[in-house]
């Protein structure tokens, strides 16, 4: 939807349509609390086409918040079969843009609207778009808007908010393929919440669903190397952020330099292939706001954060869409107006999960790269 909101009501206002600006949103429509989610990107059917992993607490709450039975939300969302049940205790690989498009369902998104500037006067909040339009409003405001918040900087919450980056060297790419294409094993990435991996030494080939378009006779996956960072990397530790594309030349060349692989590691990675791709490097960040800070522009403004403005994870080892949709989930639940959070409570429920999230996933990306020889599935 697209329409005006109507300013002689309070609406909770939702910074970001990402997971868990929609999660929220769809919460919030449950129970009849007017919101607004502003997104500065196009609307697309295709963004992000790629595949998650959700384990049995968040995936629970994604299926209620976007008010599908089981059988229905594997359907719609749960890559390659549909059958494949998503109540046990191990996790259940989704497609992404399928899980959004789901959620953007009757929720009112302004697309293409990026927040310049945002202040607080006299319990309002007053928004300047990119566009040079500006609107005042009583409701609460919820950052949601990722790594790179807008609401946070509008706070001037920057001590405390720094990304570290940890000392891993990551590279990522997707490919296209006919169904037929998945030979020599590369079709059981499908079949694992996880993927597959191939452990050769300290290095790490990856290999994940994406998604599975049996209309048009498609699959995609992604596949990706990591490994620990040594005192050679120091300029692809410390690189820009936008210097994500320039500088994964060095994927083809790490690739060259392991030598042979098994199948099905040597399809997906092999140099001819790659240089048809779109390759990336990824930093491996961390970051992890305080919640005192959080409860106390909750309190005077009116603001509150969550999701990746929060607690950002690194993407290898990191569950960051799962804790994503339970901070939705929760927050909801401590929304009783459009101009009434007890943002202290939903804090005091977070925070510790918050924290221990953090310190697995920083654990988890240590442990994935002890030496180990061999190929299994990430189970």
């Amino acid at each position: 939807m697209t329409s005006e909101p109507d300013m002689s009501k309070a609406s909770v206002r939702i910074i970001g349509a990402g997971l868990s600006g929609l999660v929220l949103g769809q919460c919030l429509r449950r129970r009849n609390i007017p919101a607004v989610i502003y997104e500065k990107s196009k609307e697309s059917p295709t963004r992000n086409n790629y595949g998650i992993t959700l384990y049995p607490d968040a995936c629970r709450a994604l299926q209620r918040s976007m008010d599908l039975d089981e059988s229905s939300f594997s359907s719609r969302v749960v890559l390659h079969d549909p059958a494949k049940s998503v109540s046990g205790d191990a996790g259940v690989r989704v497609n992404k843009a399928a899980v959004m498009r789901v959620l953007q369902d009757q929720l009112d998104i302004r697309w293409e609207t990026k927040i310049e500037a945002m202040t607080t006067t006299s319990g309002a909040r007053r928004f300047t778009t990119d566009q040079g339009h500006s609107e005042m409003g009583s409701g609460i405001v919820v950052g949601a808007d990722g790594v790179h918040s807008a609401v946070r900087k509008s706070l001037g919450l920057t001590s405390g908010a720094e990304m570290k980056t940890l000392p891993y060297i990551v590279f990522n790419s997707k490919r296209r393929l006919a169904p037929s294409d998945l030979k020599h094993g590369l079709e059981e990435c499908f079949d694992h919440p996880d993927g597959i991996l191939h452990r050769q030494g300290d290095v790490v080939l990856s290999i994940k669903a994406d998604f599975w378009d049996a209309e048009n006779n498609t699959a995609g996956i992604s596949y990706t190397l990591s490994r620990p960072a040594t005192s050679q990397d120091r300029s692809l530790l410390e690189r820009n952020v936008s210097d994500a594309e320039t500088l994964a030349s060095h994927f083809v060349e790490e690739v060259r330099a392991i030598g042979e692989l098994p199948q099905p590691f040597s399809q997906a990675f092999d140099p001819a292939s790659m240089g048809k791709d779109r390759l990336l490097h990824w930093l491996m960040r961390s970051s992890l706001l305080d919640g005192a800070v959080q409860e106390h522009f909750a309190k005077w403004r009116g603001i509150v954060l969550m999701g990746d403005a929060v607690h950002a994870q690194p993407i290898v080892g990191g569950s960051g869409a799962n804790a994503a949709i339970l901070d939705a989930v929760e927050l909801a639940e401590h929304i009783r107006a459009a101009n009434e959070v007890d943002a202290a409570t939903y804090v005091d429920a977070r925070a510790e999960a918050w924290k221990r999230d953090q310190r697995q996933a920083e654990q988890a990306i240590g442990d994935l790269h002890m030496s180990d020889v061999g190929t299994k599935a990430m189970l």
